[in-house]
């Protein structure tokens, strides 16, 4: 099924104005901007880019067998932002990887209007179709992209508070009901900095207080730790300090505080099979 060429045409009646975005870039601080864009650099190394569709063919005689295999970016994302969801760190994460796999639609909506770190990332990241939608609409504009190709995945970032909306909840059941699928952000990760005082012989390195603040701003829903602790999410600290690699899922230093794991983007693409016993030639 081709990619989707056009969104529903009322989806537009409920763009926010560009002004929102221009906004909160121009208000968000330059250093925390610059932690955004390394994230979106990062992922660009870290991921290797599969925009078209990828065939590998196999026949052996030998064996037996015969084999097609073809992956193909899903034609819609649509990623559902609870209306105090502020994370600009986990958002990039999630929804980059769709970027990278080469999803044609990535549509963005929220109860209410986005959180000013949040309408940052979207205005760094280029992703231009996002909307403000109550519960009504959010169930519409999933059964139009549904009803234009089955082949899409629903993204949830929950509330602060990990509650679950009426219209997220309702999201969730469509989805599991058609078997979309599905990836829904943790919230309240369990974060450790073990950065101190400022070193004078470190001066790149920000101080204990500097990467709280650094890190409330990329997680403002995170539990800062001061040891480490079981379900520990992730740890922050200059690369020689990381002595055991199984500390944490995920480890970064300083300047990658807004980068996170995320999924990958394999979860974006569509993976097909064919298969065939090799018939041996009668004589």
């Amino acid at each position: 099924m081709s990619p989707m060429s056009e969104l529903p045409a009322w989806l537009e009646s409920f763009r926010p104005d560009d002004v929102l975005y221009a906004d909160a870039y121009e208000n968000t601080p330059p250093h925390l901007r610059a932690l955004l864009k390394t994230a979106i650099a990062f992922a660009f190394h870290r991921w290797e880019g599969n925009d078209g569709e990828l065939t590998t063919e196999r026949r052996s005689r030998r064996a037996g067998f015969s084999r097609a295999e073809r992956s193909r970016p899903a034609d819609w994302v649509l990623a559902h932002v609870g209306a105090d969801f502020a994370s600009p760190a986990r958002f990039l994460a999630t929804l980059l990887p769709a970027v990278l796999a080469g999803v044609h639609r990535i549509v963005v909506i929220s109860p209410a209007p986005f959180a000013p770190a949040v309408a940052t990332a979207l205005e760094l990241s280029g992703l231009e179709d996002s909307f403000v939608l109550n519960d009504a609409q959010t169930a519409d504009v999933y059964e139009d992209l549904r009803a234009a190709s089955p082949d899409g995945r629903v993204i949830l970032f929950p509330a602060t508070s990990g509650a679950s909306s009426a219209g997220e909840k309702d999201l969730m059941h469509r989805a599991a009901a058609d078997g979309t699928p599905l990836y829904r952000d943790r919230f309240a990760p369990a974060l450790l900095s073990l950065y101190g005082e400022k070193d004078d012989d470190a001066p790149t390195q920000p101080s204990g207080g500097e990467m709280a603040e650094r890190l409330l701003w990329l997680h403002p829903d995170a539990r800062l730790l001061s040891e480490p602790a079981p379900g520990l999410d992730a740890v922050y600290l200059p690369e020689e300090r990381l002595t055991s690699p199984h500390l944490a899922p995920f480890a970064a230093g300083p300047g990658m505080e807004a980068c996170w794991p995320g999924p990958s983007p394999e979860f974006f693409r569509t993976r097909t099979l064919a298969a065939f016993l090799v018939q041996e030639n009668q004589s």
